[in-house]
């Protein structure tokens, strides 16, 4: 049906017009029709309509796929009787049960083997050659260790989804193995009993209570413990164990809703058992976006020409606020959501044929050998069958690994690069969620009080520092900055304003994210621009430049709270914060960056000892610097004392009266001077807890994270601090300083140390004072120092900053390597 029936002829002509350029340019007609819709949408609404009905529909997308489902967690137990001989066998019943969680007791000595693929496998050895337990988590699921030094005990904790609670909580999972000659006392697990804990292995007990023919020592001991921990036992079908009515394959929990079932599968004397739990679920499957790129770069291109003259109509503030919405927008447009299962068998259906083939050869085996009938060609084909599987299996994941590495380096031209890029992101720890927050001695759960909670701690982090109305330096600095403010304000200079050529080297220089930042556009759609949009966006920049101020709303970041910690309850600081900001402010601040760095490299601003954030001055330069000084004062016999300082926090403590008056002090532009205090006052940012949002804060103190210019701006505010460190070798990388102190040389070696030692404390306390004066706080706990030196052994040398020791240690990772004395 033709669009002329229900639109206007001159939206019809203006839909065939564009529709004629496609097909001008190559396009085909599959193409042209699938854009059609569109192409409809765009010519036939008024902007703000069409931009609203396109925010839309990426909602309706995602609820219209969003049917992943949480599925109830099977969790398996079975003591393998030696994972080298049954390890076929384990696979085979992961499959068949489609267990995500399996605990394998009495393993052996087999941790490099204990691998079950797609599976994540912990491994904790036991007392002898038969011990030993193995937990197999799914890759689908987070999972981390937990430290613990108890033989035949492992300990995961399993970040998933508790239906109780409507919450993702860690679920621990403790496997043990008890064999009856080891002695183990109980209370050495009891500080691991958290919420959410499950207990499972071969304990080698009995009681009347857990389906025993009676009682014994070892499960009276063992019942008394569950009942101080407040742990249920989990009743399966039977008992476990083959040559006896006894049930020793026992599993313990505080969780509620866990059912047990005894399998009828395996060779092994025990059986296994599986666990169903109601309220501890996993999603089976995870809803992605699939954006169509090709859609989105054709209606940026058809839309230049409109863009450009709707800059003539309205300010270009307006214009901006109208093309972030429109980017936004179009992304949402050409955006489908779409379901993938999460779980996936471990190994292809050929494979899984020949397992279940193996344990009928296996089954066959030893009945044969119970009743003593010949089984002499059952153990031959047995043993054929298992190598030739075992070798399938390698074959299939070498194929599968082979394959992975053709297509990274089929999809670009740099293999290498791309290569180590995927293997980052696959390997790379994640940060695990939280889902609460210790205060003080109280652990919250409610989603709002944590929000609250974040708001305050960072609200007071991020307050101006305090000044001593006594301190004379502190009251110079006030007065100097407020003069300058007055002069800023009166200031009618322009920045040098930019070109479509500045502006397209910057956007080449950022790396190609598709992750979104605070204002819904990523590095991958600035990529994409086509030349009238690079044009539009620099009108906007020169006005900017020329004014020396920006958008107010990129002065607003949102704030991520990331865990620290691999396990417990957090604290407010020990949660890591990521500030999104905007993506057009990064291409601006790379353009304001060029003159700035400009400016400070023709008038030799910072030392050559500075290294990073710099042109041509990287980590290599700075490393073999140390190396060589350290190596020439051991040749002559010399001992090297080496401070390494610690920030505290860097550039998040940045006083920004004193960076504005160090600049002045350095006469840097006054352009470029009223541009960076308008770049830093004013600056808010709210904090984002899951689907909450804080209240806006201001921020009086730092420099804005993820920025490129803050990284710069902070080395040229401390250009000035070798000055401190005297005639000693200073080195500088960001904001790592390190301090290298070499003694005259003496024919006694004593009269060297005192040297260190002296001229150390001096070094340590005029950096104390030079960081106090510019309110840039030095973590002493965390600053040390070493002695380089040829001598066998050397008496300890002290030094101090401010009365406080410094810690010696006799090796250090500085700069990516690890320096020994």
């Amino acid at each position: 049906m033709n669009a002329s029936n229900f639109y206007p002829k001159s939206t019809v002509e203006k839909i065939d017009k564009d529709k004629e350029r496609l097909r001008n340019c190559g396009l085909s007609q599959q193409w042209i029709k699938k854009i059609s819709p569109l192409l409809i949408e765009w010519h036939s609404m008024p902007l703000d309509s069409v931009l609203s009905f396109w925010e839309m529909h990426e909602n309706s997308s995602k609820q219209f796929n969003s049917s992943s489902a949480a599925i109830p967690l099977k969790f398996c137990l079975y003591n393998v009787k030696g994972w080298k001989s049954r390890r076929l066998e384990a696979i085979d019943l992961i499959h068949s049960v489609e267990s995500l969680v399996c605990v394998f007791t009495e393993v052996g000595e087999q941790e490099t083997t204990c691998l079950i693929p797609d599976y994540n496998t912990f491994y904790q050895t036991g007392l002898n050659r038969s011990g030993g337990v193995c937990i197999a988590v799914g890759k689908n699921l987070q999972a981390s260790k937990v430290k613990t030094n108890i033989p035949n005990t492992m300990i995961v904790d399993i970040y998933i989804y508790i239906r109780i609670y409507g919450l993702t909580e860690p679920l621990r999972v403790i496997g043990i193995y008890w064999p009856s000659s080891q002695q183990r006392n109980l209370e050495d697990l009891s500080p691991y009993i958290i919420n959410n804990t499950l207990v499972a292995g071969d304990f080698n007990a009995t009681t009347l209570d857990w389906d025993s023919p009676k009682n014994d020592n070892r499960g009276t001991l063992l019942k008394k413990w569950i009942e101080e921990n407040n742990l249920l036992y989990i009743k399966n079908t039977k008992n476990s164990s083959k040559r006896s009515s006894r049930n020793i394959d026992l599993a313990f929990t505080n969780i509620r809703e866990i059912v047990g079932e005894t399998l009828t599968f395996g060779t092994s004397v025990h059986w296994p058992i599986l666990y169903t739990s109601n309220s501890v679920c996993c999603h089976i499957h995870s809803s992605f976006p699939i954006t169509n790129w090709k859609y989105y770069e054709i209606i940026l291109c058809l839309c230049q020409e409109f863009w450009l003259k709707l800059q003539e109509l309205i300010s270009l503030d307006d214009w901006y606020d109208k093309y972030i919405k429109f980017l936004s927008a179009l992304k949402c447009r050409a955006t489908t959501w779409k379901d993938k299962e999460k779980f996936r068998p471990a190994l292809p259906e050929s494979i899984l044929i020949k397992l279940k083939y193996l344990m009928k050869i296996i089954n066959n085996y030893y009945r044969k050998r119970r009743y003593d009938l010949e089984n002499e060609p059952e153990r031959i084909l047995l043993r054929t069958l298992n190598r030739e599987i075992q070798s399938d299996i390698f074959k299939y994941r070498s194929d599968r690994w082979s394959s992975f590495m053709e297509e990274i380096q089929s999809s670009k031209n740099k293999g290498e690069a791309v290569c180590w890029s995927h293997l980052g992101k696959i390997y790379k720890q994640e940060s695990l969620p939280f889902s609460k927050l210790k205060v003080g001695d109280v652990v919250i759960t409610d989603k709002k009080d944590i929000s609250n909670e974040l708001y305050e701690h960072y609200m007071e982090q991020f307050q101006p520092p305090s000044l001593d109305l006594t301190n004379i330096n502190d009251m110079e600095i006030m007065k100097e900055f407020k003069e300058i403010l007055k002069g800023l304000s009166t200031s009618t200079d322009e920045v040098e304003v930019t070109n479509t050529s500045e502006i397209k080297n910057a956007i080449r220089s950022i790396r190609p994210k598709k992750s979104a930042e605070f204002d819904n556009i990523s590095n991958f759609i600035i990529k994409r621009l086509p030349p009238g949009h690079i044009q539009g966006l620099g009108n906007c920049f020169n006005l900017w430049l020329e004014e020396c101020r920006m958008p107010n709303e990129w002065k607003l970041a949102k704030i991520i709270t990331l865990n620290k910690l691999k396990g417990g309850v957090s604290k407010c600081d020990q949660t890591c914060p990521i500030s999104l900001l905007a993506a057009h402010s990064k291409l601006y601040e790379k353009i304001l960056l060029t003159r700035i760095r400009s400016w400070a490299e023709s008038n030799h601003i910072i030392p050559k000892e500075q290294s990073g954030f710099r042109p041509n001055c990287l980590i290599p330069t700075r490393v073999l610097s140390v190396y060589q000084e350290v190596l020439n004062n051991m040749a002559a016999n010399s001992p090297t004392l080496s401070i390494y300082f610690d920030y505290q926090k860097a550039c998040d403590k940045v006083w920004h009266a004193a960076l504005i008056v160090k600049f002045s002090r350095v006469n840097i532009p006054f352009t470029l001077l009223k541009t960076i205090w308008f770049w830093l006052s004013m600056r808010e940012a709210v904090v984002v807890y899951g689907e909450l949002s804080t209240r806006k804060f201001t921020i009086s103190i730092g420099l804005p994270q993820g920025s490129c210019l803050s990284s710069y701006l902070f080395i040229v505010f401390h250009s000035d601090i070798v000055k401190q460190t005297g005639a000693f070798s200073t080195h500088i990388f960001s904001d790592d300083l390190n301090v290298l102190i070499s003694a005259p040389l003496e024919k006694k070696l004593e009269p060297m140390l005192q040297f260190l030692e002296l001229e150390g404390t001096k070094v340590c306390n005029n950096l104390y004072d030079y960081s106090k004066q510019w309110k840039q706080p030095i973590n002493i706990s965390k600053s040390l120092y070493q002695v380089f030196h040829t001598q066998i052994n050397i008496r300890p040398i002290h030094v101090e900053m401010n009365s406080v020791a410094l810690d010696c240690v006799q090796e250090f990772k500085y700069l990516g390597f690890t320096w020994t004395n």
